[in-house]
């Protein structure tokens, strides 16, 4: 695993999550297998990272879970985005993209401006 990757995926989970279930209500293993199949293996989100996240997610009220039998003795939980978590994904795509146009920036750095080398 490349360094840096670990603490990156945390800072992204709840985006990615709110972002798939804007798309349809999953249940947990379907939000993993599919965050890895979208992101071809880039990123894996392990269900241990999952579930703080989405209990976090429901105790502020932006996802709700639905339970569903399957079978004769099962049940699946189904997460579910209200409008407070379609707020909330806004205000995550906006800060994700004022990230990207700002380091897209600062990685298209080819010198630094002469003022901020060290005075000789």
């Amino acid at each position: 695993m490349a360094r840096g990757r670990s603490n990156f995926k945390m800072g992204t989970v709840e985006l990615i999550v709110l972002f798939l279930l804007d798309k349809s209500d999953l249940y947990g293993y379907q939000l993993t297998t599919l965050i890895e199949t979208l992101s071809e293996g880039k990123v894996i989100v392990t269900e241990s990272s999952l579930y703080p996240t989405l209990y976090k997610l429901k105790n502020n009220g932006c996802i709700s879970d639905i339970e569903k039998p399957i079978g004769k003795r099962r049940i699946r939980v189904y997460y579910h985005l209200e409008d407070s978590g379609k707020a909330r994904l806004a205000d995550l795509l906006e800060d994700y993209e004022n990230n990207r146009i700002g380091t897209d920036r600062i990685l298209a750095c080819k010198e630094l401006p002469e003022e901020y080398y060290a005075a000789d």
